[in-house]
């Protein structure tokens, strides 16, 4: 059991350093992205609001004020990606899978993984045909303070795509 613990422990810790590195990769890239500054009162993260129709990554990302985003299947294959670099997206994929079927088989939930003092999570999403989706969401400045929220934008953000697609 100390065996397993430990080998869950050291991958943990990888996962942790393959996420830091992708984002001070795409910090450097910032063709894509721009900081998001408060004035006047307002600060950027989370809305309330419900979401009805969310078209692509980016937007999803000014709605939930992440830096990054990526949705990623179970076997560790990128769906898409959002300010993450290209360099860097298959092996942060397959290390999130690894991460989440690691604490599957210690029977540990893994519907929500926080990295990072909620700064950065992992949550799982509805399956899409015999699929399990997940997304990785990388928190900027203010953090993300609410995965269920997170989880409705990028479901939303699935449901368009299906929807254009047939």
């Amino acid at each position: 059991m100390f065996y397993l613990l430990a080998i869950a422990l050291s991958s943990l810790a990888l996962t942790i350093g393959a996420v830091g590195l992708v984002i001070k990769r795409s910090r450097g890239s910032g063709e894509n992205f721009s900081e998001a500054h408060s004035s006047k009162g307002f600060e950027p993260g989370i809305r309330t609001r419900p979401v009805k129709r969310v078209n692509s990554l980016a937007e999803a990302a000014v709605i939930l004020g992440a830096r990054s985003l990526m949705l990623f299947d179970r076997q560790g294959f990128v769906i898409e990606a959002y300010n993450v670099s290209e360099e860097y997206e298959a092996e942060t994929a397959a290390i999130m899978a690894e991460l989440i079927g690691m604490l599957e088989g210690l029977g540990l939930p893994a519907s929500t993984v926080t990295l990072n003092d909620l700064k950065s999570f992992v949550i799982e999403l509805e399956r899409v045909s015999d699929m399990r989706l997940y997304g990785l969401v990388v928190g900027g400045e203010a953090g993300l303070k609410d995965a269920a929220y997170a989880r409705n934008v990028l479901q939303k953000y699935l449901e368009s795509i299906v929807e254009r697609r047939w």
